[in-house]
């Protein structure tokens, strides 16, 4: 996806290491693409954006990246996880994209606001040396 590799370029040009502006870029695709596929009913017409600031601190980049929309409310950061221990015919389905937004960011928040979901992650990436 063309704005995938916009949120990448961004954070390399900001001065991300590849690794981490990969990550980031991922975490936005599966940000995105959960609230195109849940936040909204069928043919319902929803609004979404996305912002993506950098900010070099020392040797590392502090980058925020901050979705708000206007579908049904749905806090990430309450959602449970899936126990990717249990065997395969015992777990549920889905939970997967929270998972790997925690484990590639280093916080996250939620808030609902005028009837929006406004959902803010942060990563510090270290710089590229």
């Amino acid at each position: 996806m063309q704005w995938v590799e916009s949120v990448e370029t961004f954070l390399l040009q900001a001065g991300c290491n590849a690794a981490s502006a990969q990550q980031v870029a991922i975490v936005a695709e599966e940000i995105l693409t959960n609230i195109v596929r849940e936040a909204w009913g069928e043919g319902d017409p929803g609004r979404c954006t996305l912002d993506v600031e950098a900010a070099p601190k020392g040797d590392a980049v502090h980058v925020n990246l901050r979705t708000e929309d206007d579908g049904v409310a749905f806090d990430p950061t309450a959602a449970q996880a899936p126990d990717v221990d249990a065997p395969l015919d015992e777990r549920s389905a889905g939970g997967l994209g929270i998972l790997l937004i925690r484990s590639m960011t280093d916080t996250q928040a939620y808030r609902r606001t005028d009837g929006r979901n406004i959902f803010e992650v942060k990563k510090i990436c270290p710089s590229e040396q």
